[in-house]
């Protein structure tokens, strides 16, 4: 089944009462375009003790062109994604059920809360699409990271950039064997930076 990316919004509260958005929760879309980007700069065969100076924000990663980057390092994006969505339709469905066994709220209030469940349904999806596939370039970034023995990778201190690299922090903490890795914010030339430091 042919998948597509497009940004929802932050993770969603349904109630009785209504529809809240946790916005610290925020749709993993945003954060994808900037992962594509250290991929496609990472991957690139250094020469001992070079540093490599690259631009983020240089380049943009449309829907195709993201699928296509993260789906060339694993033939099993779809797959994945296709259990992901499965699993959160399950829990959509466990949530409508929980909704209806509620005996704390009477049946109004059920027939709302089902309503905002329902309603946010495709929202739903499409938040766990987006975070599969950022998931999966989280796996691809910290396999190039081990491949190519990149001990440090600094970049321009953007929110987006460092949340990407805490996930791939927690990503290399997985490998076999796991890497340990340090983030240091640093001032440089009157510029906040960023350093993954590899530490094994």
């Amino acid at each position: 089944m042919p998948y597509t990316l497009c940004y929802t919004g932050p993770k969603p509260i349904c109630s009785a009462t209504g529809i809240d958005f946790q916005v610290n929760k925020e749709d993993k879309f945003i954060y994808i375009g900037p992962l594509c980007e250290l991929i496609d700069a990472l991957d690139y065969d250094y020469k001992e003790s070079e540093n490599r100076s690259i631009q983020i924000g240089q380049k943009s990663f449309d829907e195709k062109s993201i699928f296509d980057l993260i789906h060339a390092y694993n033939p099993n994006l779809d797959d994945m994604i296709d259990k992901r969505v499965s699993q959160t339709r399950n829990e959509i469905e466990s949530d409508i059920s929980r909704a209806r066994s509620n005996h704390l709220i009477n049946e109004e209030e059920k027939n709302v809360l089902i309503n905002n469940i329902e309603i946010m349904r495709s929202y739903q999806l499409q938040r766990a699409i987006n975070k599969c596939v950022y998931y999966a370039g989280i796996e691809v970034l910290a396999s190039i990271i081990k491949k190519r023995h990149i001990d440090h990778v600094t970049i321009s201190m953007e929110p987006k950039l460092l949340h990407v690299l805490h996930s791939v922090q927690g990503e290399l903490r997985l490998l076999h064997p796991s890497l340990d890795s340090t983030i240091d914010i640093f001032e440089k030339q009157e510029h906040l930076s960023v350093a993954l430091k590899i530490l094994n």
